[in-house]
């Protein structure tokens, strides 16, 4: 496994950050990429219980009918759903959607539907992709070539998918403050949200976080004031970098979802931690 990774940019705006990612190109690497900075989070959250069999816990969920799913169904993938999946570019958008059409059942006690699977967090889809991947090709990962950090020896790993730790929500109060005592009120991307972010071709990573704040900025406060000022892409722009920052890294290190990003283990040889971070497209691999 490369140590290096593209990188989803939404914390600088800065183009020398990175190399960027056209979704319309190589769209399975730029929705790797994303899940990449969503799940990599040191922020204290109550954890789900795991995955149990064909029942998924949810780490946010999905209300419906004015109810709050927390639980899912999914099912192990079969030849004929792997035919469909062939159909699919691997760099197409379409991939992961496919693939919770095809492996989801139901949310809650109400099947699944296309239109449901995009109002869930982004979070809540990577549960659920994570426990159809395990339920398809069982619990391990098999690393190769992995290079440890401290002395570069390339090492072959495998990684237990079934103990990933699924962090929920933080408590309290999604916002953050600005610089000038303004309150930033937030929420955590959706399917939709993600879809729409990825969508635009050619968007740099500025434009790509303008996209991201425009869908998960929820209004702006002035408390002085007494004044709400609703989230909008023109919003997004009129913040200052500095602020822009602070809310993209608030949604980075409190995102829910599994903890792909945190996975280590030690390197027997040298006694060293050996860092190893995921994102569900590598956890597909076999796909």
């Amino acid at each position: 496994m490369s140590a290096e990774k593209l990188a989803y940019n939404w914390n600088f705006d800065d183009q020398a950050a990175g190399p960027s990612i056209n979704p319309m190109e190589n769209a399975t690497a730029a929705n790797a990429a994303m899940q990449q900075v969503l799940v990599n989070s040191t922020g204290p959250a109550p954890a789900p219980p795991l995955p149990s069999g064909s029942q998924v816990p949810l780490p946010v969920g999905i209300e419906i009918n004015g109810t709050l799913m927390r639980d899912a169904e999914i099912r192990e993938l079969t030849g004929a759903d792997e035919e469909k999946l062939s159909k699919v570019s691997r760099s197409s958008v379409r991939f992961f959607d496919t693939l919770l059409k095809l492996g989801v059942v139901s949310l809650g006690n109400e099947p699944v539907t296309p239109a449901l699977l995009k109002g869930l967090y982004v979070a809540d889809r990577d549960a659920l992709m994570l426990a159809i991947r395990i339920a398809t090709f069982g619990p391990q990962l098999e690393l190769v070539g992995v290079s440890c950090p401290t002395c570069r020896e390339l090492v072959d790993f495998t990684v237990d998918l079934s103990t990933v730790e699924l962090r929920g929500l933080p408590a309290g109060e999604t916002r953050v403050e600005l610089r000038d005592g303004r309150w930033a009120y937030l929420r955590f991307p959706t399917g939709e949200d993600q879809e729409h972010i990825l969508a635009a071709v050619d968007a740099t990573s500025a434009e790509t976080n303008t996209a991201l704040l425009e869908r998960c900025v929820t209004y702006i406060e002035s408390p002085a004031a007494g004044i709400r000022v609703p989230g909008s892409a023109d919003v997004a722009r009129r913040l200052g970098i500095a602020d822009r920052r602070t809310i993209l890294m608030y949604l980075a290190d409190h995102a829910p979802g599994p903890q792909l990003m945190s996975l280590s283990t030690e390197h027997e040889a040298c006694g060293e931690e050996v860092p190893l971070p995921l994102t569900v497209a590598d956890i597909f691999l076999d796909l």
